[in-house]
């Protein structure tokens, strides 16, 4: 559902913009601040999954995302919608934060990169769903349509989930420093609203910066209270397992890059190309489509080939596929962005699964929610820094084209090959990180 959803969302942006007539720049934040508050809770859920039922925390989140989706549809202002959002987040951040710990209490050895190679498969089925019923429901209902289609899901999922997902006992001597979780917290929040905030409000504003100071603030606060807590929030001494730090850095430069396209590519499709709601929809399929195929493939050869070597075939063709998109031009062909799309796809698949299986496998007894929910977190960082990050270079980028004297469709054009070209510098960075592990 959450991945439904965010597929359905990225194809409304342009026609939301329309409606509540904001620039790119704010209605960016309609994923953004989804992913923000996802973020921020990530290693709360994950630590009091350690603590208490992690099958009831999963379907709080259900129903908590459910709620979020109709706010949604009946928003009327771009903050009504922003407020919604943030719901949803919260109800996504306990699922996200549970389900990988979920699977690997149940899977264990060879079955278990199967088992994440499914679970990649049917995340890509909810990607695949999204666009072309996102579509769909615009052009036939408008877009409070792709929020009502989400409540049923949750209804199915919770019904199901309640008899489904076994019930395993809490980790006993597991307790929660809600001093360091508060730290951790803010820190989080103050220094992603920064980085969402800047391209809308300037990187050098005085609230941009008080934000980045406060989150340098409470960091150095959370640094202090994980070395003098007895129980420490998340316990940093998990990242000197080489595995779970470089799992979490190559999935943090991973999703950057990959994200630096889906909030651009819909605009680029509608601006550029002049396509409805439909046409968007119908060239976002292949990504899902390979993202599936790679998922399930990559799962089954974890057994046989070591993650890295997986990993990094993954980056190569991200790195492909960003350079074609940085490269599309002003009037490229369909059978070039579905075989762009395509590519990225499989690249996505391709180096999220064995990654995923890695860090989770190397979770220390007690900590497999707190390591599964921190997997999750540097997955959403990178999301949300490709997002902010390529918005602010695209906008940059632009703004200087524009001042040239450059027509509006090249300044366009202009700014999405540079946010590309970024994302492939991430993917070339991901690749090399990827390479170098054992």
């Amino acid at each position: 559902m959450s991945t439904l959803s965010a597929g359905i969302v990225n194809i409304a942006l342009p026609t939301m913009a329309a409606e509540f007539s904001v620039s790119l720049e704010n209605i960016q934040l309609v994923v953004s601040l989804y992913l923000l508050v996802l973020t921020c809770l990530l290693p709360v859920f994950g630590k009091l999954s350690d603590i208490y039922s992690r099958k009831w925390m999963y379907l709080g989140g259900f129903m908590v995302f459910g709620l979020g989706a109709l706010l949604g549809a009946l928003s009327g202002s771009l903050g009504m919608m922003l407020f919604s959002r943030a719901v949803q987040g919260i109800g996504s951040s306990a699922m996200m934060a549970t389900s990988q710990a979920l699977i690997a209490q149940i899977f264990h050895g060879a079955s278990r990169g199967k088992a994440f190679g499914a679970i990649g498969a049917v995340v890509a089925g909810g990607s695949l769903a999204g666009p072309a019923i996102g579509g769909a429901l615009i052009q036939l209902w408008g877009w409070p349509s792709v929020f009502w289609v989400c409540i049923p899901v949750c209804i199915l999922g919770v019904w199901r989930g309640i008899y489904l997902i076994p019930r395993f006992k809490s980790v006993p001597g597991v307790k929660m420093d809600y001093c360091g979780a508060l730290c951790y917290t803010l820190t989080s929040f103050a220094f992603l609203y920064a980085l969402n905030t800047a391209p809308a409000n300037g990187w050098t504003s005085g609230r941009i910066l008080s934000a980045f100071a406060l989150s340098a603030v409470f960091f150095f606060l959370f640094l202090r209270r994980e070395k003098v807590s007895k129980n420490p929030f998340i316990g940093l001494s998990i990242f000197k397992i080489p595995a779970i730090s470089y799992g979490c850095a190559v999935a943090v430069l991973g999703f950057t890059s990959l994200f630096t396209n889906s909030v651009l590519l819909p605009f680029y499709l509608t601006d550029i190309m002049g396509m409805d709601p439909i046409k968007i929809g119908i060239l976002i399929l292949p990504f899902p489509i390979t993202l599936a195929i790679a998922s399930a493939v990559s799962g089954a050869l974890c057994a046989k080939w070591p993650a890295r070597v997986i990993t990094t075939a993954g980056f190569v063709f991200l790195l492909i596929s960003t350079l074609m998109f940085a490269f599309i031009g002003g009037a490229p062909s369909i059978s070039y962005i579905v075989l762009a799309q395509l590519i990225m796809g499989a690249g996505s698949g391709t180096f999220q699964v064995p990654n995923n299986n890695t860090v989770v496998s190397a979770a220390p007894k007690g900590k497999l929610g707190v390591v599964a929910s921190v997997n999750a977190l540097a997955r959403n960082v990178g999301m949300i820094s490709g997002i902010a990050l390529s918005v602010a270079v695209f906008a940059l980028r632009q703004e200087h084209l524009l001042q040239a004297g450059v027509s509006a469709q090249e300044a366009f054009i202009g700014g999405y090959k540079w946010a590309l070209l970024f994302g492939a510098f991430c993917a070339a960075a991901g690749g090399i990180l990827s390479a170098k592990r054992d």
